[in-house]
């Protein structure tokens, strides 16, 4: 399995929240914008941020597509958030 993988689920919830926030403040997209590109709910987007919800594979890859990072990015830079 590969490394950032293995982190995610390993840390589920902790993993993704610090730095999506981050990543898309970023990226100057609110919560509405990010979630109209990705095909998410605006308060599934929120839930994400907050730690309430855990995104699957699936949902990882829409959002680092909506990012316009790749996935795996996406979750170094997640990881480093929750690192710091």
């Amino acid at each position: 399995m590969d490394s950032h993988l293995r982190f995610y689920y390993a840390n589920k919830n902790k993993s993704f929240r610090p730095g999506l926030k981050k990543i898309r403040v970023r990226k100057k997209l609110t919560q509405e914008s990010l979630s109209l590109q990705a095909n998410l709910a605006r308060v599934y987007i929120s839930e994400l941020e907050y730690g309430k919800k855990t995104p699957s594979i699936e949902t990882l890859f829409k959002i680092s597509k909506a990012l316009n990072i790749k996935c795996s990015r996406l979750m170094d830079l997640t990881e480093e958030e929750f690192h710091n």
